[in-house]
């Protein structure tokens, strides 16, 4: 018999809500209908921190001359990379090994030794040494069990964790979309005041600044390829990327500087605790 969650902890609504983001098995498919086409993964890895990134500045000041940084859930780095000038060393954990190699390259083109480590964060923790930053952009939203998760980020901080997601689930934009194309309502939390609320039910005491993310991120080179990518996320096949295109305009999506819904203008947090 299933245990009936404690309404009142706030790790177990964290754990309900973002369970609440699987789709009905009618919608699942491969990782590879999904997955950042290869000029995405390039973009990112040549971003540098955003304009005014509360993130950037919180990690900066923690990070000694020639310290290490350990980005888990690295993606390509973008994360990471805007800290190469003061790094001496990033160490990169994520579970897909050709984002992990355009971390490699990045790292190798500004000068900063680089070190990666494929798997999953907690599970791969005991695979990688403490760092002096430890920084995880856009990755809380994807773990519904955050004990393991946050204590491990904690144990291998030797003076910061800098975690950094947008103030509403980066999917949350899709919604209508979704009850568009299919009539699925999708899920409305969990929220950025949520993962904090998890956090302290951790024991720890974190910091939390909200910025504006006037730059935007996941640039498409015209309307066609972000009307793809998204029609990916929206399980739809290839020639419904028309349709796709016309709803995305109909959200506000400006056609001559395509971004993913929700991103340009969004409100991000920043959450820190010392290690």
């Amino acid at each position: 018999m299933m245990q009936a969650m404690d309404a009142t902890d706030p790790l177990a609504r964290w754990r309900e809500a973002v369970h609440g983001w699987r789709l009905p098995e009618r919608f699942r498919s491969s990782d590879e209908a999904v997955r950042r086409p290869p000029t995405v993964v390039r973009s990112i890895s040549e971003a540098q921190a955003p304009s005014g990134s509360r993130s950037f500045a919180r990690e900066i000041e923690a990070l000694p001359a020639h310290g290490t940084v350990l980005d888990v859930g690295c993606g390509a780095g973008g994360s990471s990379l805007p800290l190469a000038r003061r790094a001496g060393r990033i160490v990169g954990v994520d579970p897909e090994g050709r984002l992990l190699e355009a971390l490699r390259t990045s790292g190798g083109r500004l000068g900063v030794a680089v070190e990666t480590v494929e798997g999953r964060w907690p599970d791969a923790a005991d695979r990688v040494g403490p760092a002096d930053v430890v920084v995880c952009h856009h990755v809380l939203y994807g773990v519904a069990e955050l004990g393991p998760f946050v204590t491990a980020l904690t144990a291998h901080a030797r003076r910061r964790v800098v975690v950094e997601i947008p103030e509403r689930h980066p999917l949350h934009a899709l919604n209508p979309l979704w009850a568009r194309f299919h009539g699925l309502p999708r899920p409305d939390g969990p929220t950025a005041d949520d993962a904090v609320g998890a956090l302290k039910r951790l024991g720890v005491d974190p910091e939390v600044e909200r910025w504006t993310d006037v730059d935007g991120w996941g640039s498409y080179p015209d309307l066609t390829a972000l009307a793809d990518r998204v029609r990916r996320r929206l399980r739809l096949p290839p020639e419904e990327t028309p349709r796709v295109a016309d709803a995305l305009l109909d959200l506000g999506v400006d056609p001559d500087e395509p971004r993913f819904p929700g991103t340009e203008g969004r409100t991000l947090c920043t959450i820190w605790w010392e290690g």
